[in-house]
């Protein structure tokens, strides 16, 4: 990211820039640097600020966030470059129900990304001067739109009237002084009545300005904030982001049920019509309930206040109630409501794009709320109270007061039934969101599961229609990896080489083919056995690709952000054999980069070498239900995906030696895990599944 360059450039401005307000035309983009004088000449607290503030993101570069000069002297970064891309992913949104999502995304690693609905929460101080790259990874033109803040009309991200679109394999940076402290957010404006809805939008938050104000620039998702910055800490206790959003999924099954970018399009931007759109899921944060309640309960303590900043990216406007509460609105859009016009209710309503920011005080004074306990809060519109018309569901979550939160993380329920995990363990059923389960068990009408559902006969009076639930058959699991495309098949040679070559592959947008986005040329490259191979990796587009050869043990994978060239070196195995090689970036491969190593005669992915003079076997598929073990360190805990990223050892005939993401069932191995901890772990070979973890060597 040219760190050294971009402090060479800017150490003849410091002295004035740390003195004066900022010349908004003297700053050049790309500004940023990891270590700022404040953090190399501060104290321990100011360092430890700054630690925060640079806090790693589990499965980003290290540069999705880079922070720049004090320029007013107070302490903390005033120059924040963000990296963000656009990536496809699929997420479970409520028991059974898996969605697929366009999100903005912090920049991802080599072999990883954070990318999570909603889109990242992005935090900025009043007067940052603030850059956000937007790297277009994706397969159709994106922008960003920055709604409500105050910024140059060039920088407005409107297509075809504030600049071009941002082409795929393209990068624009926005850059604009956060002006007005307050509750914004950031949008995809291409195709406006579509891509925000796909998932493309997040909160933009504007700190006001305090000395050594640190806290995290930019979080994956929305949720509790922590730790809060200081002018908020001056009037609240606790802090919260709150991104509604309702989706048609008919929509959103269209990128996962196609591959050709062309079909995508054409069906998105084309058929499917926006003024016949059917909202059938209500998300706060990325999920429905009961999934709401897990991810983003609203944790509270007596006689405390808390804020509540919302913001709905949806396309009706909600009725957000509060159950034993009455918030108070104290601002509008970004902007503060003078405090004679402050109103305290208990159903709000929010239309689509707005914000509003909500004073929840907590307690028991009968006026702005009733007592400790578990409260519902929920948008009170009838439809958002289900999934798919099935109750309870959609966009409630609770307000939770200090010891009303059970072991398992679900609040304690009230009926002396115990753990609301217990009390809802129907409502964690698939089962139940199919509609295969009856809505009050079987007990009260004297039932079995077996007879519950038999004919009744015709109604009286006739037949007659009311709306009914649209059945869709389950699309394929795009969150899960391809364990049999990964599962090792060949290993290095373990001889000294017999040879060298050095083999150049161009990557990018100019090398796709016919109804391709991007592409590598060449496609088939040849090596001979046991040879050592230098890949030279030329990628001429402004975002990230890389070439990783599927099936080799030791793994090998390339990344570069580009524009630019990087090598690498590995050695082939001591076998004909042909490997599949693909960018690993998400969607790449599907809209047009793979190709294959041949090596020596070549053949099928084979786990033993022919003998001489007999043609190679076919490689044997793994079990269907077979069990490996393998042995890592905890890169990161996701327990908001189900999902754990290890840096492991080679598993034996599954997957070689590498980083990667599993998924983890059940959810409930997640408990106790912390980043570092040395594990033993048991995988699933058939949907390289995490089903057993132990914990050898804690890093706490």
């Amino acid at each position: 990211m040219a760190i050294m360059a971009a402090w060479l450039l800017l150490a003849s401005l410091l002295a004035a820039a740390s003195a004066h307000e900022p010349d908004e035309r003297a700053i050049a983009p790309d500004v940023g640097y990891r270590l700022t004088p404040a953090y190399l000449n501060g104290s321990a607290a100011e360092r430890a600020g700054l630690d925060a503030e640079m806090a790693a993101i589990p499965g980003a570069d290290p540069d999705a966030v880079e922070l720049g000069h004090d320029l007013d002297g107070d302490g903390d970064a005033d120059e924040i470059h963000i990296h963000l891309e656009v990536i496809e992913i699929q997420e479970q949104v409520f028991p059974g129900e898996y969605v697929t999502f366009w999100v903005f995304a912090p920049l991802g690693s080599p072999m990883g990304s954070p990318a999570r609905l909603p889109s990242p929460t992005i935090r900025v101080e009043e007067g940052d001067v603030v850059y956000v790259t937007l790297h277009n990874t994706h397969y159709l033109p994106h922008t960003i739109h920055f709604h409500g803040m105050a910024q140059d009309n060039v920088m407005d991200g409107v297509p075809d009237m504030t600049q071009r679109a941002v082409a795929p394999g393209q990068q624009f940076t926005y850059r604009f002084v956060a002006k007005t402290p307050g509750t914004f957010w950031y949008h995809c404006h291409v195709q406006d009545h579509i891509h925000p809805l796909m998932g493309l939008a997040g909160m933009i938050i504007v700190e006001p300005n305090r000395p050594n104000n640190h806290f995290a620039h930019l979080v994956p998702g929305a949720g509790r904030i922590a730790p809060i910055a200081k002018a908020t800490a001056e009037q609240y206790q606790g802090e919260y982001s709150l991104v509604y959003m309702d989706i048609d999924d008919r929509l959103n099954r269209i990128p996962a049920a196609y591959s050709d970018p062309r079909e995508i399009e054409r069906r998105m931007h084309r058929d499917y019509d926006s003024t016949q759109r059917k909202p059938n899921i209500f998300l706060l944060n990325g999920r429905s309930f009961p999934f709401t309640v897990r991810d983003t309960p609203i944790l509270v303590k007596p006689d405390e206040t808390t804020k509540l900043r919302i913001l709905n990216v949806g396309g009706r406007t909600l009725a957000l109630h509060t159950h034993g509460h009455h918030p108070t609105l104290t601002d509008l859009d970004g902007y503060p409501v003078p405090k004679a016009a402050q109103i305290t209710r208990d159903t709000f309503a929010v239309a689509p794009a707005q914000r509003i920011d909500l004073a929840l005080r907590t307690g028991s004074d009968g006026t702005y709320a009733n007592g400790p306990g578990v409260w519902l809060m929920h948008d009170h519109t009838p439809e958002a109270a289900s999934n798919k018309g099935i109750n309870p569901g959609g966009d409630h979550t609770m307000i939770v007061y200090e010891g009303f939160m059970g072991p398992d993380g679900l609040p304690v329920h009230q009926a002396g039934q115990g753990a609301l995990g217990a009390a809802h363990e129907l409502h964690f059923d698939a089962d139940y969101y199919a509609g295969k389960r009856p809505v009050f068990g079987t007990d009260i009408f004297h039932a079995t599961q077996e007879n519950y559902d038999k004919a009744a006969g015709p109604p009286a009076g006739g037949a007659f229609d009311y709306p009914r639930r649209e059945q869709h058959a389950a699309l394929p699991r795009l969150d899960l990896i391809d364990a049999e495309k990964h599962r090792v098949v060949a290993d290095a040679c373990a001889g000294p080489p017999r040879g060298f070559r050095r083999i150049e592959i161009k990557a990018g947008t100019r090398y796709a083919r016919d109804g391709e986005v991007f592409g590598f040329e060449p496609r088939e490259i040849h090596a001979g056995r046991c040879e050592e191979i230098e890949i030279v990796l030329d990628n001429s587009d402004e975002i990230r690709h890389d070439l990783m050869i599927l099936g080799l043990n030791p793994v090998f994978a390339l990344n570069v952000l580009g524009p630019n060239v990087a090598s690498a070196r590995f050695v082939t195995p001591d076998q004909d054999v042909t490997l599949m090689f693909h960018c690993h970036v998400a969607t790449h491969e599907k809209v047009g980069m793979a190709g294959r190593l041949v090596v020596g005669r070549g053949g099928e992915r084979v786990a033993q070498a022919a003998p001489a003079g007999e043609a190679p076997a076919a490689a044997p598929a793994a079990p269907a239900e077979a069990i490996y073990r393998g042995t890592g360190t905890v890169i990161a805990v996701l327990p908001r995906l189900d999902r754990l990223i290890v840096s492991h050892q080679e598993i034996k005939g599954f997957m070689p030696a590498m980083e990667m993401s599993y998924a983890v069932e059940p959810a409930g191995l997640l408990d106790g895990l912390h980043r570092g901890d040395r594990i033993e772990f048991s995988i699933n070979g058939a949907n390289a599944t995490i089903t057993a973890v132990t914990v050898i060597e804690p890093t706490r």
